[in-house]
Formats: structure tokens, sequence, C-alpha cells
């Protein structure tokens, strides 16, 4: 499948008709769009995602979903996207029309043979109706394929790209680090979606959820009264901490509003400052601390919110041995639970075995054994039974001084608290901190040196930015504040319906179910087995060649695995979780002990990730385009080599780079020209955007 052509028509930066030519070839599969930051790469990006999936667009990354919320809602944020000399003019619509070419199409008798496998898809926005039409159409006759919204929706989602695999082909390189950060859950849940979008599972295991609910629903129907109002308050209390999440979410979402508009006040302070200021022989270049200042700030918020995650399982770190033992305790006593029950039904079996065999018919013909007899051998069998069977289960049955009484969710619990601990280790908690503290002291000095440079410049004009900037700097720490205070409550609340949902589920265990349920719930167990059964070995059969592919991928593009001695990666193994909650990835150096993700550099997080997403790709039936916006964000000059020759050019039979200058010099871009299409740059006049053909060092006028 292959994007061959866009059309943005009054989309943001994009005045008038801007058509974009992706083609590309076997050989040639690489198209590179440069631009400045803010000359609108992100909102190209932006443009084909939403003709794609509209309303749905916050469901595929967090950036989208922040972008709306800051304005309200979807249609606010629609108002605010049409381009701004077309509203000058009186415009009132704008769309976007993407042609998709090579792709398997179902079968429709109003599609012309000639264009069986392409098909054009476009979204307009009118700001005065509100009225969005989408509109999918066959590009030899223009007729539209579909009438019904849904059948079009369904379309998009089954023959072009599921929107929950989206997030796999139109990416922020550098923001895919983030993953290698994620619990060995939220990774597992990462590369579950990944994997079931890709081949398919997602039908099977969205049907497993509505199998599950089915069954819920059943069992609702025999419970009491009260255990009706008990289960409704624990499906109330449920919504209640859900409806809390997203208010929590709507105010970050503000509050990242408000640091953008103040950040931007902020700059403009410090240039009027510069500008009003006469520096003479100051030894300072005010410019560069201002500089160092801005990059030591968002390292320190960075390093906050890490440190606040880490906090928060501290005291879990420290009390770990405790909880080792109370998780071994309870293994011993599940096994003396085990063994006891396995004893009592030998010992069971035991009688009934020697009561058929010397007290039962039939007996030898003309048998002279007496009743002594019988008796001797009797009890000689229950002896030697006992000393055999039950002598074994006691040297396997540990003495306990005492007995754990917990139930099913708080053993959980225990088993998640141990497991969230062994995602981190001491090093990274020790690192983590002095990289903290070191920051907080890099800036401090940097703006003590400011406060002096300025304070030799004072006038009463420079009092008053200095005054303002003050406001506005208080005012930014305020709302990164209440930002952190938001997220750990967001946290205790997904905590809060994790327990909620485990005392859900044991109040319908309570519920006595009739009959017919019973039947009815059995039936659709079996569904169930069946189904998680397949989903089980589809993943099975395919965790070894995901193991093997994201090692070839690390090794083509990690310096450190080709230096001599201990390699850096040397195995790679992939484990699937239980319950449903996807997979889990280690990485092994050559002494065979594990890489904590963790203490990974950005960089090295980011080649991670990389190597992940084309492995996952591998596994896709049909080539996917890739469009990546920042596609070398941390990493150094090795690795950004590295990832442009052996990553990106057989990354997918069409892979769409968005870079700036920084990222893709002209040096680099020539090092890729051969595996090159196309290459465009975004020229932008302070208020449009247009496309020029050519890249940063050479375009077309």
């Amino acid at each position: 499948m292959k994007f061959s052509k866009i059309d943005i028509e009054n989309f943001r930066q994009y005045y008038g008709n801007v058509p974009i030519d992706l083609a590309t070839d076997d050989q040639k599969n690489i198209v590179v769009i440069g631009g400045r930051n803010g000359y609108g790469k992100t909102n190209l990006l932006l443009s084909i995602v939403w003709c794609l999936y509209g309303d749905k667009l916050s469901q595929i990354d967090d950036h989208f979903k922040k972008e709306i919320q800051k304005e309200k809602n979807y249609n606010s944020f629609m108002q605010q996207s049409i381009n701004w000399t077309a509203k000058k003019e009186d415009i009132d619509t704008f769309s976007v029309t993407i042609r998709i070419d090579e792709t398997e199409l179902p079968e429709l008798k109003m599609l012309n043979s000639n264009s069986a496998d392409s098909v054009i898809i476009k979204r307009q926005f009118n700001v005065s109706t509100m009225i969005e039409d989408l509109h999918i159409i066959d590009p030899i006759s223009n007729m539209e394929l579909f009438n019904d919204d849904e059948d079009k929706i369904n379309f998009i989602n089954d023959y072009i790209i599921p929107i929950d695999a989206a997030k796999f082909v139109f990416f922020d390189a550098e923001k895919i680090a983030e993953i290698a950060n994620l619990s060995i859950k939220e990774e597992g849940s990462f590369i579950n979606d990944a994997l079931g979008k890709i081949l398919g599972l997602d039908t099977y295991e969205t049907l497993i959820d509505d199998i599950e609910t089915y069954i819920n629903n059943l069992k609702k129907e025999g419970a009491t009264k009260n255990l009706q109002e008990q289960i409704a308050d624990k499906e109330n209390a449920i919504k209640l901490s859900q409806i809390a999440i997203d208010k929590f979410e709507e105010e970050n979402a503000d509050s990242l509003k408000k640091i953008d508009e103040l950040k931007k006040a902020i700059r403009e302070f410090d240039n009027l400052i510069s500008s009003e200021s006469k520096q003479g022989n100051s030894k300072f270049d005010r410019e560069k601390i201002l500089t160092e200042i801005t990059e030591l700030k968002i390292k320190e918020t960075e390093l906050a919110e890490k440190f606040n995650e880490l906090s928060e399982i501290l005291p879990l770190t420290i009390l770990s041995g405790k909880l080792e033992e109370v998780n071994e305790h309870l293994d011993l006593q599940e096994s003396n639970s085990v063994f006891g029950k396995i004893a009592s039904e030998n010992s069971a079996k035991i009688e009934e075995f020697i009561e058929l065999l010397f007290n039962k018919p039939p007996e030898p013909e003309n048998s002279s054994f007496s009743l002594k007899d019988k008796m001797f051998y009797f009890e000689k069998a229950q002896d030697l039974s006992h000393k055999l069977f039950n002598q074994q289960d006691n040297n396997d049955d540990a003495d306990l001084a005492f007995e754990h009484d917990l139930s099913n969710a708080d053993k959980k619990m225990i088993q998640d608290a141990i497991d969230l601990v062994n995602t981190q280790s001491k090093d990274f908690f020790e690192s983590t901190i002095d990289e903290f503290n070191a920051t907080k002291i890099k800036l401090s000095e940097l703006t003590n040196t400011l406060n002096k440079v300025d304070a030799d410049l004072e006038d009463d004009i420079i009092l008053e930015y200095n005054s303002k900037k003050e406001k506005a700097d208080f005012q930014l720490s305020e709302a990164n504040q209440k930002i952190g205070e938001n997220k750990a409550n967001i946290s205790k609340e997904e905590m809060n319906v994790k327990r909620l949902n485990q005392s859900y589920q044991d109040l319908l265990k309570k519920v006595e179910i009739n009959k017919k349920n019973k039947t009815k719930i059995a039936k659709s167990a079996e569904y169930l087995d069946v189904l998680k059964k397949f989903v089980f070995e589809q993943k099975e059969q395919k965790k070894e060649s995901l193991a093997k592919n994201i090692l070839e991928e690390m090794q083509k593009l990690m310096h450190k695995l080709n230096t001599s001695g201990s390699q850096f990666v040397s195995d790679i193994k992939v484990t699937i979780l239980a319950e449903g909650n996807g997979m889990k990835i280690t990485l092994y150096n050559s002494d065979d002990e594990e890489i904590k993700k963790e203490v990974l550099s950005q960089g090295e997080k980011q080649l991670y990730i990389s190597s992940l997403i084309k492995a996952i790709l591998k596994e896709s039936i049909q080539s996917l385009p890739i469009f990546i916006d920042t596609p070398l964000g941390r990493l150094d000059d090795e690795h950004i080599k590295n990832i442009l020759l052996y990553y990106y050019p057989d990354l997918s039979e069409q892979v769409v780079i968005l870079s700036t200058n920084n990222e893709i010099t002209p040096k680099r871009f020539n090092d890729i020209s051969e595996s090159v299409s196309k290459s465009y740059l975004l020229v932008n006049d302070g208020i449009n955007t247009e496309l020029k053909k050519g890249y940063f060092h050479s375009y077309e006028d």
C-alpha cells in the first residue's frame, strides 16, 4: 500500500491547494520533506491522520489528544484549523485528500476494474455549519463507493490502516523512546496492540471482551437485591473514577496551553530585555545563558516527573524483601494445600482399592484363604500403601507456623507490587536522583549569573520587563506543579479502578446463577477458551521471529554491538505475559545478565523502540506506508548514520521522513540520496507554507 498523492487545502499553514506527490518505486522508497520548526511538518502529519480518522484523532496519539483538549473539544479544535488567510477571505471550508494505490480492496460492483487497487479518501470541514464530510471515491469513475458513514469508517479500518495500528504508521521518532520507560505491563500492552492490529488478532480479542461482558451480564441477572445494589455501587464508582481521570486530563491540557502562552511571553520579555540592554564589557553571553536555562528547565521537568513516579514505589522497594517473604510463604501455603488435597484423595483411593481387592468378589475358586489371612494382608496392604504414598506427600509438605488469610485480589496485589519493584534497579534510582540534583544546582547557578548580568543593566523599562517576566516564571512553575499533582491523582484513580474491578468480579462470584444461565455461561466459556487458546498460539508462533528480528535490527543500528570485547546486547527473549497482558521483551548482555531498559540512554531507547517497530512491521501481511516526524531525535552522529543507511531504506516500501536541516543535513541527505524518490522543502512567508521541490541545500523556485 502506498499514499501516492496528498492535497491539503486551507488546513492550518497550508493556504489554497497544496499538492504533494509521494510516489516511490522499488529502488527509491524514501520521500524527504524538510522544514524549520513551526513551518508545518507536524501539521502535515496531522492532516493525513485527520483525513483518515476525523473525530477519532485523539485515540491515535497523546499529542493529538492534548491538542484537542487544549481547545476543549473536537469542534473547537477544528474551528482553529482553518487557514488564517482563507478565513480572512471568508472561505469557511478546508479539506485533505489522499490517493492510495497498490492496496487490496473489497469486490464492489461500482469499482472500475482499472482502479481495483486504488482509492481516493477526502475529508472536509465547514467551520460555519460545523459539518464534516467524508468521501471515499473511485479515482476512475469519480463515484462515491459508500453512502453510509459507518461503511466508510469500516472500510478505512478494514482495508486501509486500522485506527489502533495508526500509531505505528504515523509517529514522532523522538517520542517513541518513551515506550522504553513503560512498565512491563504497559510495554506488554503496547506490543499486544501492535501485533494485534498488524496480525489481525484485535478482532478476536474484541470478541473475547464482548463474550466476557456477556457472561458478566448473565451473572448479574440472578443477583439478590442486596447484591445488585453492591454491584451497581461498584459500577458507579468505576464510572466516577473514569470521570475524575478525564477531568484531571482536561485540567492538564488547559495547563499545557497556559504553559505554551507563558513560555512565549517569557521569551518575548527576554528579547525585550536583551534589546534594551547595553552589555558593555560583560564577559557573559546573555543569550547563551538563556538558552542553557531553557534546556535545563525542560530537563528538570522531565526528571521531576520521573522522580515523582519513582517516589511512589520507593516504599515498596524498601519493603521488597518482606514482600518476597510473604510471596514465598503464600507459595508454600498453596503447595501445602495442594499436597494435602492430593494426600486426602490418595488415602481415599487406597482404602477403596484394598476394600475391592480383599472384600469384594470375584474370589479364586477353591480358595483356602482364611479370614485371618485376609485380615493380615488387608492390614499389610494398608500399612504399605500409606508408607509409600503418604510419606512422599509429607516430605514435600513444609511446616508453617501460621497461614495468611488473603483473597486472590490481595495475593495478586502483592505479586504486582513485586513485579513493579523488579522493573526498577537501585542504580537507576540513584542515577535519577543524582541527575535531578545536578540539574537543580546548575540551573540555580545559571539563574544567579543571569540575575547578576541583569542587575548591571537595570533601568526603569528593564525593571518593568523583569517584573513581568518573574510573574510569568512564577505562573509557569505553578502550572507545572499543577500538572504534576494531577498526574499523581490520575495514577491514584487508575489504581482505584483496578481495585474496584477486582471487587466487582468478586461480587459476581457470589451470585446464585439459574440453570438456564449456567448453560449459557458454560457454552460461552467454551468459546472463550477456544478464542484465548487461538490468540495465545498465534503469539507463541510469532515470539521467536520477533526476538530474532529485534536483535538483528539492533545489531545493525547500535555501534556498541560492533566494539571488541563484551557485546552490549547479545540476546533478546520474548515472553508471553499472563492474563492477556501482551508480551515482555528482555535484553541480555554476553554474560547472560538482563539489561534494564531504564538505564539505556535516550538515543539507545529510540534505537531499541525503532527496532521493535520494524520487527513488528515485518509480521504484517501487507506493506504499510510509514510517516516519521523528528526522525533522528536525540541520536549521536554514528547512530544517525546507521539509522539513515540501514533502517529507513528497508523499513517499508514507502517511508516519508519529516526532518529539520539539523537532523538530515545536506551531507546526510547525500548519503541516502540513492534511496530518495522525492524531496521537498517547506517554505513559510510568516503566515502560510508552501512546498518547493528539493531539500535545504537545493530547491526549485
